[in-house]
This record gives structure tokens, C-alpha cells and sequence, in this order.
């Protein structure tokens, strides 16, 4: 009987889902942007080079000036490695502004990281969840630090393991000089679960700014990503550290990548060479 009020519960779930409405400028921003589940035919005729192993991210009708003032500014220098840490001892001592990439394990921070900077390899990815066990920082020339923070949520780690990734991240977004914003990443398919609502609740405490960013869109149909941003946007309306807009990627596809870069790039605009 359990298992069949479970199933009843999730199915109640889904329904709801399949209910939402999004609203227009977030279907328009789905389609102008080529997010969810797209074909090949699609995709070369916006400009897209289907063929590479990396994602070309050239969204259409983007300027080129527009395209050589966001990435020459920061996203053209070379990401480097600089530091990891496991203990808040370890942290380097505060100096660029920060944004740190959080989420569940194999949610895609490493992938997104490398899609934004377009520096294949320079962090590792895996399929294998909980593979970042350090908060990793990466300098972008003398413009931003890029931070990728250890996944929550992983299942098959050692309980103290989880703990003390855990306890480090809330640590690092609750206490960190420097921290400009948090991107948050949710995977589009499963929406948000209580480890992001455990940190957001932490974050609005402590009145850490955070950007939603919606990952893995290319797995799902279009419509159901814009149900996914709407049914978040509605649950986080009322929070204050919220940054908007909510972003939409594939670090596969690229699509959305230049968005996230435009609205990441301001955060280091005013920084001196």
C-alpha cells in the first residue's frame, strides 16, 4: 500500500507538471535561444555546426561586436587552476570577484564550467557522480574567478564524506569575501530537490545573491524546460537574494551558453586589468 500512494503521489506530481502554463516570454526565450530537445536540421540552420565535438554557441542574430566585447573581456583568457581546498583553512585569500557553480552531484558543473569558457579538459567531468571531492578555484585572467564547488546529494559516498562536502559548501557561500553570486544548477528533467532548497534557504540567510541555471535542457522537449523555469520562477518569487533572469542551458548543444556568459560577464565589467 505504500508503494501505491507512493506512485500516486508522484503521478499527482507529474500531472501538476504537464498543468503549467508558461508564460510567453519564456517560450519565446526557449525558442530564440534553441533550448530542449532539438533536431540536427535544426540546429545548422541557425548557424550551429552540428558536427563539432564542441559546442559552437553562436546564437543567431547576436552581433559580432557584442560577441568580441563578452568573450575578449573575460571568457577569451585562459582559465587557470589555481587552488582547491577541503578545508575553509585552505581557501586562497580573497582577491578577483567570485562566482561559484553549486548543485547536486552530476548535475553538469563541470561541463558548464568548460562550455562557458570553451577550454575543454581544463576541468575534469565524469560520469560518475560526487568525482568533485575539492571547491575548485580557476582564474580567468585578472578579470573573475570561476568556482566549482563539490556536488551535493551524492548517494553512494560515506555519510561523513557527505557531511563534510556538505558543511564546506555552506561554509564557503555562507562566509566567503569575494563571492559575487552563486549559480545555482538544476537539472531540467528533475527540477528542484530539498538539498537546493536546504541552500537556498541558507543563501537567503545570509543574503547570498544566487542565479537559477537550468542544466541538461537538450535531454527534455521544449516545452517542458519552459514548464520547468516557470514552476521555479513561481516557487522563488517571493525570495529577495534571487538573481533574475533564470537561465536556461546545454553545455552539449551550447545553446544558452552565450546568454549565461552576457548576464555572468557584468559581474567583472568594472575590474581593472
Amino acid at each position: 500500500k505504500e508503494v501505491e500512494e507512493e506512485d500516486k503521489v508522484e503521478l499527482s506530481k507529474n500531472a501538476q507538471f504537464r498543468a503549467i502554463k508558461p508564460s510567453p516570454s519564456i517560450l519565446s526565450f526557449v525558442e530564440d535561444n534553441l533550448l530542449g530537445r532539438r533536431r540536427d536540421v535544426e540546429l545548422r540552420r541557425a548557424g550551429y555546426n552540428t558536427e563539432l565535438s564542441a559546442p559552437l554557441d553562436d546564437i543567431p542574430f547576436s552581433s559580432s561586436s557584442e560577441r568580441e566585447r563578452i568573450e575578449e573581456s573575460v571568457f577569451r583568457n585562459k582559465m587557470e587552476f589555481f587552488a582547491a581546498a577541503k578545508v575553509s583553512s585552505s581557501f586562497p585569500p580573497p582577491g578577483l570577484p567570485e562566482i561559484a557553480f553549486a548543485g547536486r552531484s552530476n548535475v553538469g558543473k563541470s561541463s558548464l564550467l568548460n562550455a562557458l569558457t570553451r577550454q575543454w579538459g581544463v576541468v575534469r567531468t565524469s560520469d560518475k557522480p560526487g568525482l568533485t571531492q575539492t571547491i575548485n578555484f580557476f582564474k580567468l585572467g585578472t578579470k573573475l574567478c570561476l568556482v566549482d564547488l563539490p556536488g551535493y546529494g551524492f548517494a553512494y559516498a560515506k555519510e561523513e564524506v557527505k557531511e563534510a562536502w556538505e558543511e564546506l559548501v555552506k561554509e564557503y557561500v555562507s562566509t566567503r569575501i569575494g563571492l559575487k553570486r552563486v549559480c545555482l544548477l538544476i537539472d531540467t528533467k528533475w527540477g528542484m530537490k530539498p538539498r537546493d532548497h536546504e541552500l537556498i534557504h541558507l543563501m537567503e540567510r545570509y543574503q547570498t545573491k544566487y542565479q537559477i541555471v537550468l542544466t541538461k535542457t537538450d535531454m527534455v522537449f521544449p516545452l517542458d524546460v519552459a514548464r520547468r523555469a516557470m514552476q521555479i520562477e513561481e516557487a522563488l518569487k517571493e525570495h529577495r537574494s534571487v538573481v533574475q533572469p533564470l537561465m536556461m542551458v546545454s553545455s552539449k548543444s551550447g545553446a544558452g551558453i552565450r546568454s549565461l556568459r552576457t548576464a555572468l560577464v557584468k559581474i567583472a565589467r568594472f575590474v581593472k586589468p
